[in-house]
């Protein structure tokens, strides 16, 4: 039997031991180790650069500081004067609000008295007839008994409409008239001869009387005031005409012959 030849085991070894660096990392580390003092070298100029830009930013800062301190002194000088104008300004606007309010206070106060002055003069123009009224009330017809003559009771005399005519103010009527003749505390109500007179106008039976108030109690109302009482005697015992009805809408003119009454105090005055 023929031997084999033996295997070079220690030259492979060698070559691992010798050979263990790969020749692309031997290429690689020796260009490193080339490049590495130029790199330095830039890195260094670049630092030194970085601190001159660094030491002229805090010269510049440094030199322009005096100018920015007096700039913002006056800034803050400036916010204080416009926050003093705006205060003055609130002082004075809240002055002018209190002043609004005190003429809208005053005004309102003259509107009320002028509203109730205007209440007032109506009516006491009512009262005393200077101005014509209009509204529901009362109309009462009377007359003279049927074949009545002069001196017989059943005439209607002037004491007897002067009576109905106070029963009606009585009972709340605001306003009246016989025969259209309105009547006022200035009004007379009399005989002339033989015809009876308002505010000097002569008037025939049937007399109308008519009487502004509320028409669902003034009739009532009337009726039973003493004028009422005795009106009903009349009709009842005399035959003398006495009609009473409401009536939704009645028209009294003016007192024709208004006259301006005043006076005077005592001393001369």
């Amino acid at each position: 039997m023929t031997t084999p030849p033996p295997r070079h085991y220690d030259d492979l070894l060698t070559q691992v031991l010798g050979g263990a660096l790969d020749p692309d990392y031997r290429v690689t580390a020796s260009r490193r180790g080339g490049a590495a003092p130029g790199r330095r070298t830039t890195v260094v100029v670049t630092l030194a650069a970085f601190g001159v830009l660094l030491g002229v930013s805090a010269l510049q800062t440094e030199r322009d500081r005096p100018a920015q301190l007096a700039e913002r002194a006056q800034l803050v000088a400036e916010i204080h004067s416009r926050q003093g104008r705006l205060a003055s300004l609130h002082t004075q606007l809240t002055s002018l609000q209190e002043g609004v309010a005190a003429q809208q206070v005053r005004l309102a106060t003259e509107i009320d008295g002028e509203r109730s002055l205007d209440s007032r003069l109506s009516e006491l123009t009512t009262v005393a007839g200077a101005t014509a009224v209009s509204g529901p009330g009362v109309k009462i017809t009377v007359a003279d008994a049927k074949g009545s003559g002069s001196g017989i009771g059943g005439v209607v005399r002037d004491s007897d409409l002067q009576l109905l005519a106070n029963g009606l103010w009585e009972a709340g009527a605001e306003a009246v008239s016989i025969g259209g003749e309105r009547l006022t505390s200035l009004s007379s109500i009399r005989f002339a001869g033989r015809a009876i007179t308002v505010n000097y106008r002569s008037l025939t039976p049937p007399y109308v009387i008519e009487a502004v108030g509320d028409p669902d109690t003034l009739a009532a109302r009337f009726l039973q005031t003493e004028a009422g009482g005795v009106w009903l005697s009349l009709k009842a015992n005399y035959g003398i005409g006495f009609n009473v009805e409401t009536a939704s809408d009645l028209t009294l003119p003016a007192e024709p012959q208004s006259r301006l009454l005043y006076a005077r105090m005592a001393g001369g005055r």
